[in-house]
């Protein structure tokens, strides 16, 4: 899909740079504690108004609006937002909600326009290498032209978190093509922000391959390449899962800590995919009419699980899935969290792990452990610490 996009380069180009150049202007001029805040906010979005208005469409305008009138509670709200230590959704609600508290005292208007897409603009500009920018409507169109499990529907607080997903995905494979990146940083000048992550440059993919692509006349369905059926690229393995004790060694060790992290989660979130896809299946040949959810998506690690399906009898029950792309006999984590939940839920706790994972075939061999997970947690590698003040 980039390589039609590399294609047409130059014309993508001339129509998305704003988008860098947006993000360079809101990062020189951005000051949370600026004494006028207002002339503060007007000058970080001058160059965003493309990103944030259109025709009948004005969260830009009214967020000026509602500033000039609580300068000090927008500031406020901009402060919750921009919190990263705070949780994403907790956030976005408050912030949310502020502005319609402030827009109902002031104006008898019927839209504030601080809608999903709006604020994850904000987020874009003020950490671009961390968030995507976001349309319902691109990605809606997107999903249609790929493989990728989720059924959107609008005003879902979790399309955004699948979206970022999504992206992560996409971003992964746009990093591997050099002839990409070196055409990205050769069009970009000290007038535009140089997103290192990429972030940037992968919504502009999405978005060419559903907005610019189409007006030149290019067909994508055509690029499309169905992929195996799930029951075909998921090997269920009969297998005797046990724990050994490994003795701890005091080696002093040089280990890319950050980037196995990064690589992890990707490979994670794939195996989390296939699962998703083969409970779907399933469910849809036990022919009951329930949905898998992708539940570390839609609200958050920390559950304890990963994904909420349901057995032949259209009981819930709770998958956490771990992927590698290693053997079977590669060592995996567990959290506190998946051990409690496996005690709580002995009956309808269900361990998926999925190792030989084929990223060209989307594919892997996997083995299932039920229930209690206590016999598999003899080899403590982090312990939380508690300190207490003494007077």
């Amino acid at each position: 899909m980039w390589g039609l996009s590399k294609k047409h380069f130059n014309y993508i180009d001339k129509e998305e740079r704003y988008k860098w150049q947006a993000v360079k202007c809101f990062q020189d001029n951005w000051n949370i504690d600026a004494p006028n805040f207002s002339q503060m906010l007007h000058d970080s979005f001058a160059l965003a108004r493309n990103l944030l208005d259109s025709k009948k469409y004005f969260p830009n305008r009214m967020v000026h609006f509602i500033t000039l009138k609580e300068e000090e509670r927008v500031r406020e709200l901009f402060k919750v937002l921009y919190d990263e230590e705070v949780d994403y959704f907790y956030r976005f609600n408050y912030f949310q909600n502020g502005v319609v508290e402030i827009f109902n005292n002031h104006f008898a208007l019927e839209n504030h326009f601080q809608d999903p897409r709006a604020i994850v603009v904000y987020l874009c500009l003020r950490y671009p290498n961390r968030y995507f920018f976001y349309k319902y409507k691109m990605f809606k169109e997107f999903i249609t032209l790929i493989d990728f499990p989720y059924s959107i529907k609008k005003g879902q607080p979790q399309n955004m978190t699948q979206y970022f997903t999504l992206c992560n995905l996409v971003n992964a494979e746009i990093k591997k093509d050099n002839e990409l990146l070196e055409m990205h940083s050769k069009r970009l000048s000290n007038e535009e922000f140089f997103d290192e992550s990429f972030n940037i440059l992968t919504q502009d993919i999405i978005y060419a391959a559903v907005q610019h692509l189409p007006k030149l006349g290019v067909d994508l369905t055509e690029n499309v390449v169905s992929a195996k059926p799930v029951l075909e690229r998921l090997e269920y393995v009969s297998h005797q899962i046990m724990s050994s004790q490994e003795d701890i060694k005091l080696e002093g060790v040089f280990i890319n800590y950050l980037k196995n992290a990064e690589e992890n989660k990707r490979i994670g979130d794939l195996g989390e995919i296939l699962v998703i896809e083969s409970e779907s299946e399933k469910l849809r040949k036990l022919n009951i009419h329930k949905t898998p959810i992708h539940k570390s998506k839609v609200e958050g690690d920390g559950l304890g699980y990963d994904i909420l399906s349901y057995d032949e009898n259209g009981e819930e029950i709770y998958i956490e899935v771990k992927c590698t792309k290693q053997n079977i006999n590669t060592p995996f984590f567990l959290t506190a969290n998946e051990l409690r939940k496996s005690l709580e839920e002995k009956e309808r706790f269900n361990l998926y792990r999925l190792y030989n994972y084929s990223e060209e075939s989307h594919s892997a061999k996997y083995y299932i452990k039920n229930g209690d997970l206590t016999d598999l947690c003899n080899n403590p590698i982090v312990f939380r610490v508690s300190v207490k003040s003494i007077n």
